[in-house]
């Protein structure tokens, strides 16, 4: 029980952190943070690497998935760095200080590597975010008649309501029938037609016209001539590289302001330590 607490104190003083410089530091976190934190965190399964080995594969698939997001200009390089450290430092949390840990065979066999939990929690915490900032400005803009709806954003939002639909009645199906983990599905289908209806909107509200885009900044290739993006080879994600291209062409670049998400890792991570994998048994 001592070398957990100590395993927890590593990963919420390493994210607590990062999370600092996310929000007060312009979403930039030191480099040497980051290293510092997944080092240290590696470093500690030298103890007693068990858990950290047993549930490697998983973790190193949900890494390298991450990692392609953040190649795509989907996810910052620093929420990769974090997460893979909050493994590293708790890869499962066998005591949690509220919850009680499984007691039954089914529940056992449902054990969750923390960074599968951490992570579902983040993104749920930031779909609810995201409908709470834009879904009122969004409204607003609508009954104004200024948001304009393509046949393909009504179509993908159809299959996504109609894939909701699919999925409750399939749930219902089983023997047990979870409310908890339905609602958890409605929020993020919410926020996923949301986001498919109103992505103009909220991509314009992020974008921030620069002359100088920066390393590892995100540019909104949606408001660039597909021309100069084939002719230049412009990436969603500017390398040092492209960069230097892009700081040849002597114009303005729609650089993407995406909301801190480092915070909601935080905030997930407090939540697993306190209540363990009893944030998926509740659901079930």
């Amino acid at each position: 029980m001592e070398f957990e607490i100590l395993r927890i104190i590593v990963a919420l003083i390493g994210t607590a952190a990062a999370a600092y410089y996310d929000v007060f530091n312009k979403k930039n976190v030191p480099d040497k943070l980051l290293y510092a934190f997944l080092g240290v965190a590696l470093a500690i399964n030298v103890f007693d690497p068990s858990a950290f080995l047993r549930n490697l594969p998983v973790a190193a698939v949900m890494v390298v998935a991450m990692y392609l997001l953040y190649r795509l200009g989907q996810l910052g390089g620093a929420d990769v760095m974090v997460l893979a450290a909050i493994y590293a430092s708790i890869p499962m949390i066998e005591n949690p200080l509220i919850g009680q840990a499984a007691q039954s065979d089914v529940l056992s066999s449902l054990q969750m590597p923390s960074i599968a939990v951490v992570t579902s929690m983040s993104v749920l915490l930031f779909a609810i975010w995201i409908i709470v900032r834009y879904v009122p400005v969004a409204l607003r803009e609508t009954f104004r008649g200024k948001a304009k709806f393509g046949a393909v954003q009504l179509g993908q939002s159809f299959l996504l309501l109609v894939s909701f639909g699919a999925f409750v009645y399939l749930f219902a199906q089983l023997p047990v029938f979870s409310v908890g983990l339905v609602v958890v599905i409605e929020v993020l289908f919410i926020a996923a037609i949301f986001f498919t209806l109103y992505k103009d909107f909220i991509i314009g509200s992020m974008v921030v016209w620069k002359r100088r885009p920066e390393q590892e900044d995100v540019l909104a290739l949606e408001m660039i001539d597909i021309k100069l993006i084939r002719k230049h080879s412009i990436g969603r994600l500017v390398d040092r590289e492209q960069m230097k291209r892009m700081s040849k062409l002597k114009r303005k670049w729609p650089v993407l302001d995406l909301p801190i998400f480092l915070p909601y890792v935080l905030a997930a991570l407090i939540l697993y330590v306190l209540f363990g994998n009893q944030l998926v048994y509740g659901l079930i």
